[in-house]
Parts: structure tokens; sequence; C-alpha cells
């Protein structure tokens, strides 16, 4: 099927949005992935198909990320280029959390991209609103890549809302001017922080699900998030999150955030001295810090190791794609998987993770690499990757609004344990 001359922005007339149960209609046929390898001679690929990136709430888009993301995906094209010379790829950046309205618009007007590069909730989403196709992922890949990380995108009927491609760990950013050495465990974060230093911490769920092992309510939690019942042990293990969250909050230099952005960018205008942080906002932190940039693992506590949750960044197929663009999105994403294209990706700047669970990485290098291959697997060693916000952002924001009602003093402990009970076991609060 034809597709329209792609717009930046669509003119939003009823008209456009009238034709989404047309498009949906007509592309029933092809609204299945197939990521097994074409048998047979190759076929030459010939086309250009459109990726739109996602960009979290924790980053903005401007021209220095802009520039950023083409010169990665030039490299990535650069390569799959030479396999497949009459194929391109053209990136268009989205805000992440404007990304499903905008594909409503895109999809019904014809002109929505072909592969969305997103995190798994941001692709939960658009799978549930019927705007992208499922992936059948053949079990010779499967079986390649990180089983926690497949749970995590897998939909029903034994198809996937979306391919994993990436894992984005979580880590400890802070001035090497104001701390010469980070702290090593919790206790020392808020000794520091009361003499002076500069501590910040997000108010979302997800972001601070590494207190949960450093505390030592990975279990419980974990259980809670599984359906358990909200026996008494697991209620306390929520009270003395929140306890220790308000004592923390009475430490004049520590400050809690409702975006992790705002901490970053703190950080980088020298205003904040320690916060967690992303791999992603390594390259944003080393501009405007450069040698004075330090990173380190999360500090533990009298729980053991931090429980860091990676973000996932995944692979959606739109549904706007002629044949011969299906055939390049697809030979791209099998590309992006492959075990050569996954450890370029990581090696070259050593801020990503490879989802291929098998790929072996030289965990002895030095280096940001080295950090993140210890919260990769500070992560697994608490399992937390097999029930933890399944919805990700969704859940984190859930429980970021009521951690600060309670810091507020808008809600009891009991009262907060309470709603946080409730949010877990619902799975957040709802699909948009």
């Amino acid at each position: 099927m034809a597709r329209r001359m792609r717009s930046p922005w669509p003119h939003r007339s009823w008209t456009a949005v009238a034709l989404l149960g047309w498009v949906a209609s007509t592309m029933a046929a092809c609204a299945r992935v197939e990521l097994a390898q074409p048998g047979g001679q190759r076929k030459e690929l010939r086309g250009v198909i459109v990726l739109a990136m996602g960009i979290p709430s924790d980053e903005t888009i401007d021209t220095e990320l802009t520039e950023a993301l083409r010169e990665r995906l030039n490299a990535s094209q650069r390569e799959f280029r030479l396999i497949h010379p009459g194929a391109q790829v053209q990136l268009q950046l989205f805000a992440e959390e404007r990304l499903l309205p905008e594909m409503r618009l895109r999809t019904a007007a014809g002109t929505g991209p072909d592969l969305l590069f997103v995190n798994n909730t941001t692709a939960a989403q658009l799978h549930r609103a019927g705007l992208t196709r499922t992936v059948r992922i053949p079990s010779s890949l499967r079986q390649k890549l990180d089983p926690a990380e497949v749970r995590r995108s897998q939909v029903a009927g034994g198809e996937f809302a979306s391919l994993p491609v990436l894992l984005l760990p979580q880590l400890a950013c802070f001035d090497r001017r104001r701390l010469a050495q980070p702290p090593a465990d919790l206790n020392g974060l808020l000794r520091l922080s009361g003499e002076g230093l500069r501590v910040g911490l997000p108010l979302d769920g997800f972001n601070l699900a590494w207190t949960f092992g450093s505390l030592g309510l990975a279990a419980p939690v974990e259980e809670l998030f599984a359906g358990q019942p909200a026996t008494p042990k697991r209620r306390a293990a929520l009270g003395r999150w929140l306890a220790w969250l308000k004592q923390a909050d009475q430490i004049p230099d520590l400050q809690f955030q409702v975006s992790q952005s705002q901490l970053i960018q703190a950080l980088a205008k020298g205003e904040l001295d320690w916060t967690s942080c992303r791999s992603t906002n390594l390259a944003r932190l080393r501009k405007d810090l450069g040698t004075h940039l330090g990173v380190a693992p999360l500090p533990r506590g009298p729980g053991g190791p931090p429980s860091p949750l990676s973000r996932q960044r995944v692979l959606a197929f739109g549904r706007n794609s002629t044949p011969a663009q299906r055939e390049v999105a697809e030979a791209f994403a099998r590309f992006v998987v492959t075990p050569l294209t996954q450890r370029n990706l990581a090696l070259q700047r050593g801020e990503v993770l490879p989802v291929l669970g098998s790929l072996r990485l030289p965990e002895g290098r030095k280096g940001t690499l080295r950090l993140l291959i210890v919260a990769q697997a500070q992560a697994r060693s608490k399992g937390l990757a097999k029930a933890l916000f399944q919805h990700g952002d969704l859940e984190g924001e859930a429980i970021g609004r009521i951690v600060s009602r309670y810091l507020y003093g808008d809600l009891t402990s009991e009262g907060a344990i309470d709603e946080l009970v409730g949010v877990i076991q619902q799975g957040g609060m709802g699909d948009e």
C-alpha cells in the first residue's frame, strides 16, 4: 500500500482522525512482524524508512542531543548499508511523553514512522492503543536475549509488543571538586549531606528503586509487585522505606526533585554534588563537568547492595509502512540485535549495555563500561527485573506522587503504605 508524503507536523483535522479506522482495517494483513531470517537467496532491499526516537523526560531535545544521536545512528547505518546499500534510515526525535498522541495523529494520517526506538513503557502503550505491530521473535533469537528483558515486552499469544535492543543502567554521578570519593553506603551519604554535601534524589519510584536493595526491601517489594498479599511483614518493609525517606528529607542539603532531569541539570551547573543518574546522562555531564565528573555504583546499605533498575530501549514497528519499507525495517531490527552490532554499540561510547544475555563484554576494562556491568549485575542479583515496574514510568510516577504527599504531610505513614500497596498491586495508574 502506497504511503503519503511525510510532513513533520501533519494537519490535525477531524478528517485525519477519522482515517484511523480505515488505516487499521487496511493494515490488518500486515499486523505482525516476522523477525525470522528469510530463507533462500538474500533479496536486495531498497527504500527509505523513518526511525522515530523517543527522548525520555530526563533528557532535553536540543541541537547538541540531536547531533549526538544522528552521529550514533549514522555509525550503525553505515554498517547496515554495507549489507544493504539500497536501504536508508532517517531519524526523527520526539519527547517520549508526547509520542502516544503524536502517533495517533500520524498513524491516522498515514504518516507514521516505520520504526520507533523507545523505552518499553512507551512501546507497551503504543501496542495497547493499536498503533504498532506485534513482533514474533524466533526461538533462535529469543534464547540469546536476556530472559527478564524479554518478559517485559511479552504480550498475549506468545508475541511481543517490541524487540528489546539496549539496556541503560543506573549509576551515581558526582562532582569531584566537592567529593573526592563517593560514599560507599547510605549512612555515609546522609552523613556527608549533613556536613554540607548537596545531594539530590528523584521523587519517582522507578529511579528510587535502587534504595529497596540497600534497605533490605527488595524481596518483600517484589512479592507485592507479583501480586502477593500485603502481609504485616511486607507493609513493615514499605514503612521502613518511607521512614528512611523522611529521615533524608530532614537534612537541609538533601533535596528531592520530581524529575531526574532537574537533578542532572543541577549537577551539570555545579548546583548539586551527588545524584543518581542514567548512563545516557553521561555525555551531557561530561561536556559540562569534564574531568570533574565522577561516576560510581550506587551506595549499598544495611540491607545489602543497591537494586538499580535499568531502562530498556526497544524497537517497535509502525503500521503505515509499505511492503518494501516493512522489509527494510525488519532487516534493520535483525541487524541491531546481532552479536557484532550489540557489542559495537556497547563498546563505542560506554553508555549502554547489550540486551543479548549471552554476549560477554570485557569486564576488566577500566572506565564506565565496567561500572555499567556492575550495576546490571546488581539488578539481576536481586531478581527485580522479574516483577518490578512492568509498566515502568506509570507505576514509578504514581509511587512518586504518594511519596510526595507523605513527605509534605498530606498522608500518614499508614495511609501512604495503603496507597503504595494499591498502586503496586494494581499495576500503575492506567494505560495513559
